[in-house]
């Protein structure tokens, strides 16, 4: 494998939990999983140091980077800034067949079961990379895709945990009706209640949880 496609694998991994925040990573046994020398892991690694989603720790080496209640609040105040604005974008530069692909993820997340957490989980970041890929701004989306790849395991917490799925879903389902009526207005104020809902609701979970 390149380093890219092992940096690409171990995002995947740490969106979904499968390496949590706060583990420390076996280089020789990652080496391994991936069929690698330690070189092209090293240099993923790298890529992922540069993007926040792992840090270097003294006796440990890399460690999946874990967010406290004031990152995390942070991190979605950056969203806050970054994603709304893309909405005129997303509605003027939209097709019938990018309509058609947000509502084969948003009917996909609607048919899966409750037990079936995680591949909700996975179909709701499609879902917004898709949309805001839409927009056509690439830098203003490398971004947004570098802050989501940060919060997504705790989105997934939020989500299933605090038991936010079926409000999470009505929001899908009310963004994908204002994209097809192409108001941009609209989709904005949808993305920016999502955000602060979002928001408001894991900082408290994690306060409580720090507190007690």
């Amino acid at each position: 494998m390149r380093p890219d496609e092992i940096a690409t694998a171990l995002r995947q991994a740490f969106r979904e939990r499968l390496i949590p925040p706060g583990q420390a990573l076996n280089q020789d046994e990652l080496a391994r999983r991936f069929g690698v020398s330690r070189i092209p892991l090293r240099e993923a690694l790298r890529t992922l140091v540069g993007e926040g989603l792992i840090i270097m720790r003294p006796g440990l080496g890399a460690v999946v980077t874990e967010l406290n209640v004031d990152e995390v609040e942070e991190l979605y105040g950056l969203r806050l800034q970054l994603e709304p604005p893309l909405a005129p974008g997303i509605v003027e530069r939209l097709g019938q067949r990018d309509v058609d692909d947000l509502a084969r993820l948003v009917e996909g997340m609607r048919a899966l079961t409750a037990a079936q957490s995680e591949e909700w989980s996975t179909l709701n970041y499609r879902f917004h990379r898709r949309l805001y890929e839409l927009s056509g701004q690439r830098h203003a989306v490398r971004l947004v895709t570098q802050v989501l790849n940060l919060v997504e395991p705790y989105a997934r917490v939020h989500a299933h945990v605090l038991g936010s799925r079926p409000r999470m879903q009505q929001e899908r389902v009310d963004m994908l009706q204002a994209v097809r009526d192409h108001e941009a207005e609209r989709v904005e104020e949808l993305i920016d209640r999502s955000i602060r809902a979002a928001r408001t609701e894991l900082a408290q979970a994690m306060a409580e949880i720090s507190i007690n």
